[in-house]
């Protein structure tokens, strides 16, 4: 049914709730599966010296962290999961990246956030699921 799986990770329980049922999906139907964490742009002008790198490196610090959770989540269900980062709004980076990329399913986690804050601002979930090309798995609790 599906053969390209894409999964928005960012290590949050929602996102860890996505990445297993993706998983396990991409074993399912024997499909190729990436995992992707989007990060938001760096500020162009700081008042700090040395801040921009330092961000830089936490970043890549916090990257190679999720990368470590899929690896273990990947050697569980016994399939390989590919990792990408890209920097960018999380929904249309998501939304973008899945269409170019070719993919037939974005599996992605509900917010944590509250039910107001969702209905007020929009959710990466339901933004996603507005405008991407193809089918959006968001899964909750």
């Amino acid at each position: 049914m599906f053969t390209k799986i894409l999964v928005g990770y960012d290590g949050s329980k929602g996102g860890k709730r996505a990445l297993q049922r993706a998983a396990v999906l991409a074993r399912e139907y024997n499909a190729r599966i990436t995992a992707l964490w989007v990060r938001e742009p760096l500020p162009r002008h700081s008042d700090m010296p040395g801040e921009p790198e330092a961000e830089a490196e936490a970043a890549a610090e916090y990257f190679q962290e999720r990368k470590k959770e899929v690896e273990d989540v990947a050697a569980q269900h016994g399939i390989r999961i590919d990792c990408e980062v890209r920097r960018g709004h999380p929904a249309k980076t998501i939304v973008n990246f899945a269409r170019e990329g070719g993919y037939d399913l974005i599996v992605v986690g509900h917010s944590d956030h509250s039910e107001l804050w969702g209905r007020l601002l929009g959710d990466t979930a339901d933004r996603i699921s507005d405008h991407a090309h193809c089918s959006v798995l968001i899964v909750k609790d």
